[in-house]
């Protein structure tokens, strides 16, 4: 059986290793939408989004919307030819943790969205998965108090 031995000059490096890893965070998460002034209400009015900024990147649009409060920012990308979009089934669904699931569920529901589970508890906490128009799933999670 062979045993790793740490040195000085090892330690060190797998210290600074560890401390460059706890900066990284997510940045963005980008989804394609058929219809962009949809999606930027869809996720403004339901979620507290504001459009920060539009970017023409050749083939397609990018609207780029900050949350309400520290965090990922949400790409809205819209194929500028038209194509039909394709949900994949290797992905699952974007979290959100919120104050208050029963009213942002209603305030979802009312600008599109569709309920795929409603409001539930899961391992001690309130849940529900809902999709977007265009059939992103969305999980919303009940901050606790």
């Amino acid at each position: 059986m062979r045993w790793f031995t740490a040195t000085a000059s090892s330690a060190r490096w797998h210290m600074r290793r560890i401390s460059e890893m706890e900066q990284t965070r997510p940045a963005f998460y980008k989804i394609f939408v058929a219809d962009l002034d949809r999606a930027i209400d869809f996720y403004c009015e339901c979620l507290g989004f504001t459009e920060q900024r539009r970017i023409d990147a050749g083939a397609f649009d990018e609207v780029i919307l900050a949350p309400s409060k520290a965090g990922a920012a949400l790409v809205l990308c819209r194929w500028k030819d038209g194509r039909n979009l394709t949900l994949g089934q290797a992905n699952g669904p974007v979290g959100f943790y919120i104050a208050e699931l029963d009213k942002t569920c209603e305030t979802m529901i009312a600008h599109g969205a569709t309920v795929r589970l409603e409001p539930t508890t899961f391992a001690g906490t309130q849940i529900a998965v809902l999709a977007d128009p265009d059939g992103h799933q969305i999980e919303l999670i009940q901050r606790q108090n």
